[in-house]
């Protein structure tokens, strides 16, 4: 476990007699007795961005005088760490870091945020959040909390309300399904010749799966004439892990499928789903367009797999770069979709992480004070200088005058892939979802079922867990 301990501040004699600040909603620092007692924040590490929002405390702490303590866990420890938390009914962390698929099994022990929103002090400007973030990350109805929430383009509180919801955490980090290529490899005259004499077209970043296949067959090679293939076009996170499943999950949205019906009925084992698992085993197995032990990838061995420049390609929940002995360009594009009618159809998987309140805790309207800093529009703007993955407007809009050109490109990305995206369905028993897929990717990838077998099997696993849980 990393922590940080923002401890009290230590104040000259003649300031003791003077109010300290808190923050309440986007704007300026309100007042706050010196006295006030520490918030403790239950946070996640690099997942969620650890390092922009712990500078980020520092400087509230800072500004108000309002002592901050912040414990950061990695996802597993976090994720046990919140669920224990509350269980017991604790008051020890006033906010917590909270992933959406959470949400439906937590919800009880959460402090609804739509009044505090709207009797805050300084405005939140509600509408500068990307609404579709806003509203997969943070809108539940409490009571049935699969239901979706109403459609709009707009944070409108009031909406929200009237149709029977309510806002329980307020977006921190949003992450999507992305992809890092070596811009360098794609603008080689050599390869763009080469490319143009073999496939009848110019060197692009592709649009849809067949054509982001036709480039990861063409850099797949051996470069230094050993015989050996050492460059591969792209990676996958075939392992067994939550990585897999969404990697699945994003072939699936592509392709017109879905993980359930209208009535919480799994049906990824649909002819959409099949096409998927097989189209994803075809690149390992068949195509051999990915590093021999991607069976066994997760999200960090394929940054590191791209960063060692053993990929043309790689898809990542972030932007990743190479090792400095690797000399490239890094750019980046949107996921890859198909063809309909001249449009090209995408399904990224997309997940944010959320600030709840602690429906427990002694000071909530403080710790809402603080998760309406940290995730207001000035603190937004400046986690870009740590890449973090921003959810307001504005601050992708601030981010198309960084430096950095690659930074510039990842941002638009994001921006785009965020407003394609498709988040988790939600049920209370994601994680048993999420590892019946698994072990059907693993099973169809080492042989021993076909893909509709595979999946078959997940569905009937899946529809028993979904029974047992009351759905």
């Amino acid at each position: 476990m990393k922590r940080l301990r923002v401890g009290w501040i230590t104040l000259l004699v003649a300031a003791l007699l003077l109010a300290g600040c808190s923050q309440a909603g986007d704007g300026e620092p309100q007042e706050l007795p010196v006295t006030a007692p520490p918030l403790r924040v239950l946070y996640a590490t690099v997942e969620a961005g650890s390092e922009a929002v712990l500078a980020a405390t520092e400087r509230y702490r800072d500004m108000t005088g309002q002592p901050v303590e912040v414990d950061t866990f990695p996802y597993n420890s976090l994720q046990e760490k919140v669920f224990s938390e509350l269980a017991r009914k604790s008051d020890h962390y006033d906010l917590l870091a909270v992933d959406t698929p959470w949400m439906p099994r937590i919800l009880p022990h959460l402090e609804p945020l739509s009044a505090y929103i709207q009797s805050a002090d300084s405005p939140m400007r509600m509408d500068d959040f990307i609404a579709k973030v806003f509203l997969d990350t943070s809108v539940f109805d409490s009571i049935q909390s699969r239901q979706q929430p109403p459609a709009m383009d707009v944070i409108d509180v009031d909406r929200i309300q009237n149709a029977g919801f309510d806002i329980w955490s307020l977006p921190i980090q949003s992450n999507v399904l992305t992809v890092s290529y070596r811009k360098d490899l794609f603008l080689a005259p050599a390869s763009r010749t080469a490319f143009r004499q073999r496939y009848g077209r110019e060197l692009e970043v592709p649009r849809t799966l067949d054509e982001y296949l036709d480039i990861a067959r063409f850099f797949t090679r051996d470069t230094d004439g050993d015989g050996l293939v050492d460059l591969y076009g792209t990676t996958l996170m075939a392992g067994m892990s939550e990585a897999n499943f969404v990697d699945f999950k994003s072939f699936l949205n592509v392709y017109g499928g879905e993980l359930f019906d209208r009535n919480l009925r799994p049906v990824f084992n649909s002819p959409a789903g099949v096409r998927a698992l097989e189209t994803y085993g075809d690149w390992i197995l068949k195509d051999k367009v990915t590093p021999p032990g991607v069976t066994g990838y997760t999200w960090d061995e394929v940054e590191i797999a791209f960063g060692y420049g053993q990929t043309a390609m790689g898809m990542n929940y972030h932007d990743m770069l190479l090792n400095p002995k690797v000399k490239g360009q890094v750019g980046s594009f949107m996921f890859p979709g198909v063809e309909q009618k001249g449009t090209i159809v995408r399904g990224p998987h997309f997940g944010s992480w959320g600030l709840a309140v602690n429906k427990y805790s002694r000071q909530r309207q403080a710790a809402f004070n603080l998760a309406a800093f940290l995730t207001g529009a000035e603190a937004q703007q400046g986690y870009l200088k740590y890449r973090h993955h921003v959810t307001r407007i504005s601050a992708y809009e601030a981010a198309r005058h960084l430096p950095d050109a690659a930074q510039r490109e990842y941002y638009d990305v994001l921006g785009a892939s965020l407003k394609v995206g498709v988040g988790r369905p939600r049920i209370k028993n994601y994680n048993q979802l999420s590892e019946a897929v698994q072990t059907a990717v693993q099973s169809y990838l080492s042989g021993r079922q076909t893909a509709k077998a595979a999946l078959d099997q997940a569905v009937d696993t899946v529809s028993q867990f979904m029974i047992m849980e009351g759905y």
